[in-house]
This record gives C-alpha cells, structure tokens and sequence, in this order.
C-alpha cells in the first residue's frame, strides 16, 4: 500500500510538471511551491483534483484490485446499496459532534508549533481561501466536486476501506484500528493547527463504518462535512476575512449537550450495528442494504453467539 502511495505521488507530481509546463510556466519555477499555487483558480483547482486522484483514490482503487481482484468493490466494504436511515443518521453524528470538534480545535491552537508546521498551515489556509472565493454556481459546483466529493470517496477508500480493516487485522480490536486509522488520517493531512479536530472526524468516520458495515456511509458523511462548508463559504464569503477554520469558542452547555446527544446517537448505533465482520480481511457476499440490520446468529443451543 505504502509503495502504491509513494507511485502516485511520483505519477502526480510528474502530472502537475506537465500542467504547469502546458501554461507556460519554466522549470525553475515548477520547483517553487508558492509557484505551483499561485495563477488562476482554474489551475490550482485541476492541480488539487491531480493531488487527491493521485495520492488517495487510484493508489486505494489498485490495490483493491490486487488484493481482492473481482472481489474488489465488496472488499472495500462497498455495499450495492445505502440504508437511508443509515445515511441520515450518520450525518445526524456528524452534527451533532460539531461542538466536540469545534472544543478540540481550541484546545490545539494552545500548542506551539514548530516554524515549518505554521509555515505550512498558512500555506494550506491561503490557498483554501482562494479556492473557496466563488462568484458563479460553476465555481461553486467545481469546488464541490473537487474539494468534497473526490476527497471524501479517495481518503474514504484508503482510511477506512484498506488502512483501518489492516489494522484490525494487526491488532484483533475494531476500537483500536478506529483510534490509530484516525491518528494518521489526521497526520497525512499536514496541517497541524487542526490536528486534533481532523482526529476527531476521523474517529467519527471510522465509527460510522464500524456500526454500519457500508464504506458508502463514510464517504457520503465526509462528502457532506467538506461540502458544508464550501456551500457555506459560498453563501457567506464574509467569513473568509477571517480565519475560517477557527471557531467560536464553545461554551460549557453546548459541549455538554454535543456529548450526551452523540453518545445517545452512537448507543442507537451500536444496537444496531451490522453483525457481519465490519473490518473483515477477505471479501465477503453482503445482504442487500434493507437486511443489514439483523441480530446476532444463535448457536445451537439458542444463545446469541459473540461478534
């Protein structure tokens, strides 16, 4: 998998050299990164699609090949079909753990970070800005597309569909592969002033997938999170004249009411959590998506056999 993600690394990079040089830009300057990011919308937006393509969804979608080979889609934990009590309610998780997130988000702007680590945000939180200025429903539907809907099905594939399954091979505990798959979603993003938050939509992520047996769910749910706020930024540009990835800060109440609505929305979960190995190592024949919640198979003796 590493060597899968290192190739398209290479093969992007080799792909943005070619944009660049195709807009008349020289070599020198393709070294530069301010360079890369710099010219018009259109460009850093193809530059950022390459990126996403080549880092995240073709690397997940070859090995998948390799690994599972016809099996490939059921193999990634791709279900022929979304529950949409499932879909709803995982968005419902999402909402509902904002002010948990948005209180974690705090609590990481109280770390010093290194030079390089700030040097890099600004870098990201420039470019963003800049991506999410949109003055036509084009631009708007280009970012969607680009910024939410490519991001959430590749990094989806790779954290949860390969990395967070490999890991409960490795460590036997689906708890685990959630916690350490979130650790490095967080970390491969490179943007550590908003570690702890990215940690915690990965958690989010990894528990959706976990509960519902359906890859699908977590892609739709990380999908409509980035897609959020680009509709928002589009609607109210105003908030790009400030930091847009600083909250307000989060009183006691709200952060009260986020825990117990999510732990009650997680406990309704887990009651009706998929019973089919949801982090399973070979590729396996799913129920269709009105069967999926079923009770655990009885043994012989009329008990409930454990997961």
């Amino acid at each position: 998998m590493v060597a899968l993600i290192l190739c398209g690394i290479i093969a992007g990079i080799a792909a943005i050299e070619v944009v660049m040089i195709l807009s008349g830009e020289s070599l020198l300057a393709i070294m530069d990164q301010n360079r890369i990011m710099e010219g018009s919308v259109g460009r850093t937006r193809l530059l950022l699609l390459i990126n996403h393509m080549s880092m995240f969804l073709l690397p997940a979608l070859v090995w998948s090949v390799i690994y599972f080979k016809k099996k490939w889609y059921s193999g990634l934990g791709l279900r022929p079909s979304v529950h949409w009590l499932h879909l709803v309610a995982g968005i419902a998780f999402l909402m509902f753990s904002y002010p948990i997130v948005a209180k974690s988000y705090e609590i990481n702007q109280g770390f010093n970070l290194p030079e390089w680590m700030s040097q890099m945000e600004g870098q990201t939180e420039e470019l963003l800005k800049t991506l999410l200025v949109m003055e036509t429903p084009g631009a708007l539907l280009a970012n969607i597309f680009v910024i939410a809907l490519i991001p959430g099905l590749g990094e989806e594939l790779i954290f949860r569909g390969i990395i967070q399954k490999e890991l409960y091979k490795y460590f036997q505990s689906p708890w685990v592969a959630i916690l350490v798959a979130s650790i490095i979603f967080s970390a491969m993003h490179f943007q550590f002033a908003g570690f702890m938050p990215r940690f915690f939509l990965g958690m989010i992520l990894g528990l959706l997938f976990y509960w519902t047996n359906n890859l699908w769910i977590s892609i739709l749910v990380h999908a409509f999170n980035n897609a959020f706020q680009v509709i928002l930024s589009y609607f109210k540009p105003e908030l790009l004249e400030e930091n847009f990835e600083k909250s307000v800060p989060v009183s006691w109440y709200a952060l009260v009411v986020s825990v117990i609505l999510s732990l009650a929305l997680g406990w309704w979960f887990e009651q009706k959590k998929v019973r089919d190995p949801v982090i399973h190592t070979e590729p396996v024949n799913f129920p269709i998506a009105e069967e999926s919640v079923q009770s655990a198979p009885e043994n012989e003796s009329g008990e409930e056999k454990p997961l």
